[in-house]
Order: C-alpha cells, then sequence, then structure tokens
C-alpha cells in the first residue's frame, strides 16, 4: 500500500497556564486514504484573467494581493498540485457552481437532498447585510463584468481523471465512496473561503475528516497594513491549527510525496 510521512502542526493549548503551543509530529498517510484538494485558485489579476478590478474588492481583494497571490500559485500551489499527482494522490477540484460548470464532465452526482420543511415565508428583516457588502466591496460589485471570465487559474486547472466539487454534501459522499478520511488543502483565501465556503476544511471537519492545508500554498485577504507581514494569513493558519485541524509546509509535503512508497 502506497504511503508518506508527512509533519504535521496543531496547537496543544495545554496545560492553560504555559501551553505546549505549536506541535508537530509526524504522520504515516495511506495514499488511498488521502485526497489533495484545490480550493479557489481563481485566475482574478492571473495571465489570461479578468483584471483586477480598481471599483471593486473581489476574490482576494487589491491588486497588490492578487500580485502576492499570483506568486503562492506560482511557487508553492502548483508546485504541490504537481508532487500530488506524480505521487499518485486523488485529486479533488473544489469551486463554484459557476466554474464547476465549466468542468462538468469531472463532476459527480449530487446526493438526494433530504426534504427541507418550508420556511413559512422566512425572509430577512432588513437590507442591512446586502447594503453593508456593498458600502465595503464598492456599489454593484456583483454585477462586475469580470465575473463572467471567472475560472480556475491555468496553473491549477483539473486533468483528466481529477474531479469536481460544488457542495460539502456532493464531496462527502464522494470521499466515502473512495474510502478517503484524509485531505490535504490548498487554495485561498485562507480567512475566508479555505475556512467556510462549501466542502472546505471546517463543514468537513465538522464531518470527521483530517484536514489540513499546506501553509505556504495559501493566502488570507490583507489590507494595506498587514500585507507585508501576512498578519491575517498568520492569524488564519493559527485559528485552522487550534480549532480546525493541522498544517503543513509545501517542504515538506514535496519530500513527502518525492518518498511515496
Amino acid at each position: 500500500m502506497a504511503s508518506m510521512t508527512l509533519p504535521v502542526t496543531f496547537y496543544c493549548a495545554v496545560p492553560s497556564s504555559n501551553p505546549r503551543g505549536l506541535v508537530t509530529e509526524d504522520w504515516e498517510l495511506d495514499l488511498a486514504r488521502t485526497a489533495f484538494v484545490e480550493l479557489h485558485g481563481w485566475n482574478v489579476g492571473c495571465p489570461g484573467g479578468p483584471p483586477v478590478p480598481e471599483e471593486y474588492w473581489v476574490d482576494v481583494g487589491s491588486p497588490q494581493n492578487h500580485e502576492l497571490a499570483w506568486r503562492v500559485i506560482e511557487d508553492h500551489a502548483a508546485p504541490a498540485l504537481e508532487a500530488a499527482r506524480k505521487a499518485g494522490m486523488t485529486v479533488a477540484h473544489v469551486q463554484p457552481d459557476s466554474i464547476a460548470r465549466l468542468y462538468k464532465e469531472l463532476q459527480p452526482p449530487m446526493p438526494e437532498a433530504p426534504p427541507v420543511e418550508p420556511s413559512w415565508g422566512w425572509a430577512p428583516v432588513s437590507s442591512h447585510a446586502s447594503d453593508r457588502a456593498q458600502r465595503v466591496h464598492g456599489q454593484g460589485f456583483m454585477n462586475w463584468t469580470g465575473w463572467k471570465d471567472l475560472d480556475i487559474a491555468v496553473p491549477l486547472k483539473p486533468i483528466d481523471g481529477e474531479v469536481m466539487l460544488v457542495t460539502t454534501d456532493q464531496f462527502d459522499a464522494w470521499l466515502r465512496s473512495k474510502g478517503i478520511d484524509t485531505l490535504v488543502y490548498i487554495g485561498f483565501c485562507t480567512n475566508l473561503c479555505i475556512l467556510d465556503s462549501p466542502a472546505s476544511m471546517k463543514p468537513m471537519a465538522g464531518r470527521g475528516y483530517r484536514c489540513i492545508l499546506l501553509r505556504e500554498a495559501t493566502l488570507a485577504v490583507e489590507f494595506p497594513e498587514t500585507i507585508e507581514q501576512r498578519v491575517c494569513t498568520q492569524v488564519a493558519l493559527r485559528y485552522i491549527e487550534s480549532w480546525v485541524g493541522y498544517t503543513a509546509s509545501t517542504a515538506d509535503f514535496a519530500a513527502a510525496t518525492a518518498s511515496v512508497r
């Protein structure tokens, strides 16, 4: 059975008065039970993709953060994906439906949804949420023309034999059918979609999957005052290590996949 040894890190918060802190331990991963997951590696601001708009705050945010995200894709995410492929690891892509529709042939069936009780006319009590989003992201940001060209960045696009997932239920059903219980994630953004989008780390960890994020193969939405030190990325990584799952370095992942036996 093909396997590899990967050092993974989590945060141990006890004893509470003097916590052990970051702990790294070697995991022996059975490749048959492990999947490599590319999540929301979009093409905004990338070669061939829609340019970053000045009037809207979309995807990973500022033009400067998009430039940094492209370097993350080139230097870390794409090489990690290629390493997973060479090792024979199962590769899955998690994308919104607007992108997944471009790769229909790669999608497994959607599980039948359970009956839903009627909402009895539920509606928001006000427009406060949508109004606030418009104030932050730019009036009319959901009508940005670039959305129609949204796709996976070229270095991260799927190849034959890989799978495209949209929902948590769909991913869960597919993983169970394959006997997979460990997920290695790359993608964007560390403080948003990596955590909370469908089929991302929090919902999958909540279903019992071991979730690992490659630290250098991700990036948070950073602000002008945080981008130099990648403060938001570091905080999100510590949150994952403390409450969600584990992290690993891309260098250790490359070494682990190169030594698959």
